[in-house]
């Protein structure tokens, strides 16, 4: 402590449920960032993203432009081209499309524009959720902290002075 102060050591229930906030906060930044990446004919390099994808795994690809543009998005595996979807569109439209994985792998997304200019939004969404599990393992580590910061307020000793009246 600063200036020759002391502070009473952190309570393990206080441990408990600053993890348990952290990892439930952790969550929501980790699921709720949304990034559209801005990309253009005139880019030096294409749009590149790699994924790992179990069987059933989804990716939805979102490309809306700001000018007319046209362009491909190419799905490799293992250097194989396993998915291919050319687009056209005229200015302020969108268009998405699904891939879904027939294996577990790494995949590779590349997007390219030949002309005009626009925003991509990669999503995937996973069959078995396990990147939701960080929910409830938060709010179970916080909710015991809370259960024993309860438990511990109740066998805690009160000092008191009392004064005589006389």
């Amino acid at each position: 402590m600063g200036a020759g102060g002391s502070a009473d050591a952190m309570k393990f229930s206080d441990v408990l449920i600053l993890v348990g906030i952290g990892m439930l906060c952790a969550g929501f930044i980790i699921h709720g960032w949304v990034e559209s990446i801005p990309i253009a004919s005139e880019d030096e390099t294409p749009y590149e993203k790699s994924v790992n994808l179990m069987k059933g795994d989804e990716l939805n690809i979102l490309i809306a432009c700001e000018e007319d543009c046209e362009g491909e998005a190419i799905i490799t595996r293992n250097s194989e081209q396993v998915y291919q979807y050319g687009f056209q569109l005229l200015s302020g439209d969108e268009t998405d499309d699904y891939f879904k994985s027939d294996g577990y792998d790494g995949y590779k997304l590349i997007i390219t524009f030949d002309s005009g200019s626009g925003e991509v939004d990669v999503d995937v969404k996973r069959v078995l959720m396990l990147d939701f599990i960080i929910y409830p393992i938060g709010a179970a580590i916080l909710i015991f902290g809370l259960q024993k910061r309860r438990f511990e307020m109740r066998s805690v000793s009160i000092d008191a002075e009392l004064e005589s009246f006389e």
